[in-house]
């Protein structure tokens, strides 16, 4: 098993984990700082926020490895049971751990191995401020949810609050890490902000016939917009200065070329006029400009597995039933300087959509020869790259978009991207390893 590299928050190195190992790499030159093995299979690593630390998690087991002490280490076994996730403090000094079932959470100070706890959170709805001050906790009792905030210095209650929610689906800081947002369940379109102190500063509510919630959210970086994906192709941006509904952003089933920068990913033939000089030869993939004046975008249709007994056996069997429904926007991510989003909608899992937010138009539209598997913007620059799972990437710009192929000694299937915290570095991985790539 490997886990998904992980880069440090300073951006110079690089973790992974490959069986019981846990291997450190410096990011340019990819030499091996440290190697450490654990008493299992590593499932998940972390870094601390100051990257002085990296815990791994391995059954009900985490180890603390210093990154300047190679001797020093550090262990928790929580034998009441097995462990759901784990997260750093703002601080870098404290650990907090959700036990299996969300039973509690706790929090361990790893420099004197002190513990308190937290009890009844709603699964893995908690996180620090972006300021680092506090944390949030929902909660849940007696059928109800609760906010819970907490001094991160002190770890002491700050407030304490109940939500009108029926079973509150989740939760995200505002930028500021003075308000923050929380959505209701799979069945309602229902939105609440509040401040610190409990107050609630507006409710954003769409009633439709058939819904299914809000299948996303994602604040903007400036904190003035709220982007809210719904099963019906559309994404609401909420106004959160003056509380109102700023645009919406709907998919269309039809696109112009002519107004929309329309990118199609094209596979051109082997080179070479022997037969050997083709297979010495390697496919071109490229965009292809599209400039029809109407593109069909296609949405699938919702696969469901139904299980019906044998009459003969008895044993239960699989029968795929199809039904003309959609499931809708089910990622939006926003650009480092809140100018546009990028939106993936799983009815349309090969395309990626870039939006304009000063206009609420879509600005371009990249067809890819197989299905989105990850897709990040860089965090200083208006460039986004898209990761299909084969050999190479999608790179896109205001000015153009292009596909980047990977050297052929570099043989990863890219499904998962991300950028160093300085943007010098993309790291791109598969499921059994991984490359580091830097643009010029």
């Amino acid at each position: 098993n490997t886990v998904t590299p992980v880069f440090s928050s300073c951006g110079t190195m690089v973790a992974t984990a490959t069986g019981s190992k846990v291997l450190v790499r410096d990011v340019n030159s990819l030499q091996l700082l440290q190697m450490w093995v654990c008493y299992d299979t590593v499932r998940d690593i972390i870094w601390s926020p100051d990257s002085a630390y990296l815990v791994s998690v391995s059954g009900s087991k985490l180890q603390i490895w210093s990154m300047s002490d190679a001797v020093w280490r550090s262990s928790i076994s929580e034998a009441d049971g097995g462990i759901e996730s784990v997260i750093w403090s703002p601080d870098s000094r404290h650990l907090l751990i959700l036990h299996q079932f969300s039973v509690f959470i706790t929090i361990w100070a790893i420099e004197f191995a002190t513990q308190m706890f937290i009890k009844n959170p709603k699964g893995n709805l908690f996180r620090f401020s972006p300021n680092g001050m506090y944390l949030c906790v929902i909660e849940r009792s007696d059928c109800n949810d609760y906010v819970a905030i907490f001094n991160c210095r002190t770890w002491k209650l700050t407030n304490h609050f109940k939500l009108p929610t029926i079973d509150a689906a989740g939760f995200e800081w505002g930028p500021s890490g003075l308000d923050l947002c929380v959505w209701d369940h799979s069945f309602e379109h229902r939105l609440y902000v509040y401040s610190l102190d409990g107050t609630c500063l507006f409710t954003h509510e769409v009633k439709h016939p058939i819904s299914m919630g809000l299948q996303c959210v994602a604040w903007s970086p400036c904190g003035q917009y709220l982007a809210l994906g719904t099963h019906t192709h559309e994404i609401f941006l909420v106004n959160r200065t003056n509380r109102k509904v700023a645009g919406e952003l709907k998919i269309p089933e039809l696109v112009s070329g002519e107004e929309v920068q329309y990118y199609r990913e094209v596979h051109t033939a082997m080179s070479g006029t022997t037969i050997m000089e083709r297979l010495q030869s390697t496919p071109e993939h490229k965009f292809q400009v599209i400039t029809d004046e109407a593109i069909e975008m296609r949405f699938n249709e919702i696969i469901t597995e139904k299980k019906h007994a044998s009459k003969t056996s008895g044993s239960a069997v699989n029968n795929r039933e199809k039904r003309p429904k959609k499931y809708g926007v089910i990622s939006i991510k926003w650009s480092h300087d809140s100018t546009h989003v990028a939106v993936l909608d799983s009815s349309l899992p090969n395309l990626l959509s870039v939006w304009n937010i000063a206009d609420t138009g879509v600005t371009a539209v990249l067809e890819l020869a197989s299905n989105v598997k990850s897709f990040v913007w860089h965090p200083h620059l208006l460039r986004l790259i898209v990761g299909a799972g084969g050999n190479s990437l999608s790179m896109w710009e205001f000015d153009g978009s292009w596909i980047i192929q990977l050297p052929a000694e570099c043989s990863v299937s890219v499904n998962h991207v991300s950028w160093s915290s300085d943007g010098n570095a993309l790291l791109l991985a598969a499921k059994d390893n991984f490359c580091i790539g830097f643009l010029e």
